[in-house]
């Protein structure tokens, strides 16, 4: 079986940092402020609790269907995008494609 694979590339959209696109459901989400920092970024596991413990409660946080789903994954959860994109293959048994 072919897996499906997903596209990850700088957003177009002001504002915003990424945007994952997913051809299979026909949409896709663009994701994280293009100001500040993750813990991508700083690796720093204070601030990331903090962002959890902020965010925990947003609509869509436990959905793959949201921008903030895809933060959180991507950006949140592992020190580097590549560890967090290998998780996320992983999990959801998908190819992330990253076009720069």
């Amino acid at each position: 079986m072919v897996k499906d694979t997903y596209i990850l590339k700088k957003s177009d959209r002001k504002g915003k940092r990424f945007v994952i696109i997913m051809p299979s459901f026909g949409h896709k989400h663009h994701f994280a402020s293009d100001v500040g920092q993750t813990f991508i970024d700083h690796q720093d596991e204070k601030k990331k609790k903090a962002w959890i413990a902020r965010h925990k409660n947003d609509k869509g946080f436990n959905s793959k269907h949201s921008g903030i789903y895809h933060s959180r994954k991507l950006l949140w959860e592992e020190p580097t995008l590549k560890k967090a994109i290998k998780k996320y293959e992983k999990e959801h048994d998908v190819k992330i494609k990253v076009m720069t």
